[in-house]
């Protein structure tokens, strides 16, 4: 008769048993000196060896030639058990003999000494599902049984029983397993069944086990299901059995999501629904996924190395390598809080899983559609970060990275723009150009100091007065290629206008303001801080508000940060 892997493998010593030798050292040496207690408590997850260890320590206790406290797994007591033939070894599943009927019937039974074995041993599974009746009628017995009834009990949510049962009983903690020690128990279990199994694959086979050996020994099972004699086991293969998506999917997904691409995002969603791949384990992988960034982040904050703590550690380090500005704590919580959010709700709408997905897609791509507390610290953490990258000169966001509520320019402000910056550019006229206003005048005489205009004259008469104009006139204008500018002197009332945002005044308060009427451009000139905040949101379309109600001018805004020293960032530091 065939048996499934983890029943055929089951351990049956203590010696076997992988991952919990904290647990099996004491045991194994209870069983040797015959000190065992009357009554046990394994609690733990599932998959950890707790039925396992509770059968084998019942083999231990009646076994007729123990080694070393194992059992010998030879004898007829052992054997016996391990076929299920023994009468005075029984197990209980407490999810459906969990009434008050059920516990009076084993205490009734426990006043009869065994009747083959030395011991008689109670595995009652599931212990956390019995009522509080049946814990009450559990209590007297589980406290003084006689000696020849050893109690164990198996449970995985601990929390649910009562105190007064877990005080009376000796407690084990099982532990989840590593994800090494079951890809060598699955290599072992694939060598001695003769199945073809990549190390890679065996490792994800161990991450989806989650700690647990059995759960990875089915998904070993379910891999080698339909595989051609001489055939190997690939990690495509096991992604493809269990419906994962693959890393560079999972990749392709986190890079529309940082560069803010909806488009790209929703596509590749429905390549992994027409994939017939499960959408709550594709969100799974997302999380781990953004959970392994966070954890990245904030370790290269304390300057911290740590090593196979991630998952997706190769992709992990390309993605912070590309998206290291918009990567801060804020903002991968944010994302953190949104997958989880989406993941419990596939679980309860299973039939809207793929509208749910979009629309998490969609909150994902653009964090200004959540107007909760954790989306507007993302957005505050990715300015910051945004700040800080301009501040250390290696910027790397995505435009999209930073969107702005101003309505786009027309056609006829796009031109005049271009213009604008195209006369930044040039080079600035000459004193000569200057005092000939007149184009006709200019063109004629190319050179020579004839005719010269009136406004020559003062010049010529009083060079006094124009060497301190000429020293102040790098002063009066803001920057290079600006000298169309004038100050604004209705700053006062402007900043009166802009006390409803104050988040805005310090920087406007700080900064100059000039003024080009011919053109309808205002400049603002600040921190860089200030004219990435002053850029960022709705901030635009306040001040041009203030400033038509002031002025009764729609300005065209523009922003140009102060020099200031160069500042390095916490990334490049630690690089």
């Amino acid at each position: 008769m065939y048996q499934s892997l983890y029943r055929k493998w089951r351990p049956r010593t203590f010696d076997e048993l992988c991952g919990q030798d904290h647990i099996t050292t004491i045991l194994r040496r209870q069983c040797e000196e015959n000190r065992v207690s009357h009554a046990y408590l394994f609690c733990g997850t599932r998959g950890t060896g707790k039925t396992s260890t509770a059968k084998i320590l019942a083999k231990a206790v009646n076994c007729e030639h123990p080694v070393n406290g194992n059992p010998c797994c030879e004898c007829a007591s052992c054997l016996s058990i391990d076929s299920g033939a023994a009468t005075d070894v029984l197990e209980i599943d407490a999810a459906s003999n969990n009434s008050v009927g059920d516990i009076r019937g084993l205490r009734d039974e426990v006043i009869y000494p065994p009747s083959v074995l030395k011991k008689r041993v109670y595995i009652i599974d599931e212990v956390h599902m019995l009522s509080s009746g049946a814990f009450n009628a559990l209590l007297k017995t589980l406290e003084e049984p006689p000696e020849y009834i050893v109690f164990i009990l198996a449970t995985t949510e601990l929390n649910k029983l009562p105190p007064t049962i877990v005080s009376r009983c000796v407690r084990f903690d099982f532990q989840r397993l590593s994800e090494q020690v079951i890809t060598d128990r699955l290599l072992f279990v694939s060598a001695q069944e003769s199945i073809g199994l990549d190390e890679d694959a065996a490792g994800l086979i161990a991450r989806l086990a989650d700690g647990a050996m059995r759960d990875g020994l089915s998904i070993l099972e379910a891999c080698n299901t339909g595989l051609g004699a001489g055939g190997r086991i690939t990690a495509s293969d096991v992604e493809q059995r269990v419906g994962l998506a693959g890393a560079d999917q999972l990749y392709a997904m986190m890079k529309a999501l940082f560069e803010r691409n909806t488009p790209g995002a929703l596509e590749i969603v429905d390549d992994v629904h027409r994939s017939s791949k499960d959408l709550s384990v594709f969100l799974d992988d997302l999380s781990a996924m953004t959970r392994d960034l966070l954890v990245m982040t904030e370790m290269k904050k304390a300057k911290v190395r740590s090593g196979g703590k991630f998952r997706y550690q190769k992709e992990e380090l390309r993605l912070l390598n590309e998206f290291e500005p918009i990567l801060t704590s804020g903002y991968l919580t944010w994302m953190c809080g949104v997958l989880e959010e989406a993941t419990g709700r596939l679980s309860r709408y299973a039939s809207d899983a793929k509208i749910r997905t979009d629309l998490m897609v969609i909150r994902l791509c653009d964090p200004q559609l959540s107007d909760n507390a954790s989306a507007l610290l993302a957005r505050i953490s990715a300015l910051e970060a945004a700040v800080n990258a301009l501040k250390s000169g290696t910027a790397r966001l995505s435009p999209a990275s930073l969107k702005s509520d101003e309505p786009r320019p027309s056609p006829a402000q796009e031109a005049n723009r271009n213009e604008t910056a195209t006369a930044v550019e040039t080079v600035e006229p000459s004193k000569e150009d200057q005092t000939n206003a007149e184009p006709e005048t200019a063109s004629s005489v190319p050179e020579g100091p004839a005719p010269v205009s009136n406004e020559e004259k003062p010049a010529e008469e009083d060079p006094e007065p124009a060497q301190p104009v000429s020293q102040e006139q790098p002063e009066a204008e803001p920057a290079s290629g600006n000298a169309g500018f004038l100050p604004f002197d209705r700053k006062p009332e402007l900043l009166e206008l802009m006390e409803k945002h104050p988040d805005s005044l310090p920087f406007l308060q700080k900064g100059d303001m000039l003024c080009d009427p011919g053109n309808g451009v205002f400049l603002i000139r600040t921190e860089r801080f200030g004219v990435t905040f002053l850029q960022y949101g709705r901030n635009p379309g306040f001040i041009r508000e203030a400033l038509k109600a002031l002025t009764g001018i729609d300005w065209e805004l523009r922003f140009e940060p102060l020099e200031e020293p160069k500042q390095t960032s916490l990334f490049d530091e630690l690089e």
